[in-house]
């Protein structure tokens, strides 16, 4: 009796590591199943040799709205050619950035989307980013921002936003003048 204790004891020990390593086998696969599905999500809702573009055409959008919202500069053609002239540097800028960060930007967005949803929820993102309904709907979903209905709701935003501007920028100085104050005592 002891002996067959002795083996069932055994045996019930080798068990439990093959099970965890048959787990780790399934989880990993599972893994690699979803990475498999983002990664195929996003080069097919974003694709590279359109990256660039679809993101360059939000930076537009987002600059256009901006540029509207700040106040007078209707009435200075002054300042509204030096404004042009910052836009541009900032759309330079801003694409020359991105250009050295989109392919990290978007290995980020499949790691967060096989993360972020399940094996099934992945092929059925991937089932409709490949149908002819879904073909385009995440480069469509980034030019939303021009529509007229969300550029204007985007502009009312924007106006509130940049007339606390000011208040906070003073607050801001103010803050960091005690700060001054306070480290020039010490």
């Amino acid at each position: 009796m002891r002996i067959f204790t002795a083996i069932a004891a055994a045996a019930i020990g080798l068990a439990a590591p093959m099970q965890a390593a048959a787990q780790d086998d399934a989880s990993a696969a599972t893994a690699s199943a979803r990475l498999t599905l983002a990664r195929e999500i996003i080069d097919n809702g974003f694709p590279p040799e359109t990256r660039m573009g679809m993101f360059d055409d939000v930076i537009d959008q987002l600059l256009v709205q901006m540029q509207a919202s700040l106040p007078d500069l209707g009435r200075s053609p002054q300042m509204a050619a030096a404004f042009d002239q910052h836009i541009a540097r900032v759309q330079a800028t801003s694409m020359d950035v991105l250009s050295r960060h989109i392919d990290p930007i978007m290995e980020g967005m499949v790691i967060a989307y096989a993360e972020q949803f399940t094996v099934e929820e992945l092929r059925g993102l991937h089932t409709f980013i490949v149908s002819p309904e879904g073909h385009g709907f995440l480069a469509r979903t980034t030019a939303i921002g021009s529509h007229p209905a969300f550029a204007a709701a985007n502009q009312a935003y924007l106006e509130e936003y940049f007339s606390h501007m000011p208040e906070l920028m003073g607050q801001l100085e103010q803050d960091l003048e005690r700060i001054g104050e306070k480290a020039g005592r010490r």
